[in-house]
C-alpha cells in the first residue's frame, strides 16, 4: 500500500500563519491603575490603598487580592481566548475581553474575601465585616487596559 500526501507543506505554512496571528505583543494589565486617582477622604491614592491591603503593614494584615483573585478566573480566560479565536477577533480585542474577565474575577474575590477578619472595632466603625470593602471604591477601581509592550513585574 502506497500513500501519498499532497499539500502538506502548504498546510504547514497556512497553519503557521494562523498560529503567528495569535502571537501578540498585547497584554491585558489588570489592577488599580494610577488613573484611579485618590481614595475619598484620604491622602492615599486608590492604588496605594490596594497595595497596602494586598501586602499588609505593621498594623494591617496582608490580604492578597490581586493575584489570588486573578487566578480564580483562569478557566474563563481560556474560554474567552477560544471564543475570540472562533469569532475571528484579533489578539488585541481578545486581550481586552480577557482583561474584562479578570476584572470580574478580582472584584468577586474582593467581595468574597473574609480572611483574615477585621477586628471587632473595625467592623463596628465600617458597619461591615468584609476586610477589603469600606466604601467599595477600591473594588470598583479594578480595571484593565491593553498595552502593546511587555509589562514590568511588580509595582511601578
Amino acid at each position: 500500500m502506497n500513500m501519498r500526501i499532497t499539500g502538506l507543506e502548504a498546510t504547514k505554512r497556512a497553519l503557521k500563519k494562523e498560529i503567528d496571528k495569535l502571537r501578540t505583543p498585547h497584554y491585558a494589565l489588570v489592577g488599580i491603575h494610577e488613573s484611579a486617582g485618590m481614595e475619598p477622604k484620604s491622602d492615599l491614592t486608590v492604588a496605594t490603598l490596594g497595595a497596602i491591603q494586598h501586602f499588609g503593614t505593621e498594623k494591617i494584615p496582608a490580604r492578597p487580592w490581586l493575584d489570588k483573585g486573578a487566578e480564580t478566573g483562569t478557566k474563563d480566560y481560556l474560554d474567552t481566548v477560544r471564543e475570540g479565536i472562533q469569532e475571528g477577533l484579533d489578539a488585541k480585542r481578545i486581550m481586552a475581553r480577557v482583561g474584562l474577565e479578570a476584572e470580574g474575577a478580582i472584584r468577586k474575590y474582593i467581595t468574597e474575601l473574609d480572611s483574615p477578619p477585621n477586628k471587632p472595632s473595625t467592623i463596628q466603625r465600617k458597619k461591615s465585616s468584609n476586610p477589603l470593602i469600606d466604601t467599595g471604591n477600591m473594588r470598583q477601581s479594578v480595571t484593565s487596559v491593553v498595552v502593546a509592550r511587555k509589562p514590568m513585574e511588580g509595582m511601578e
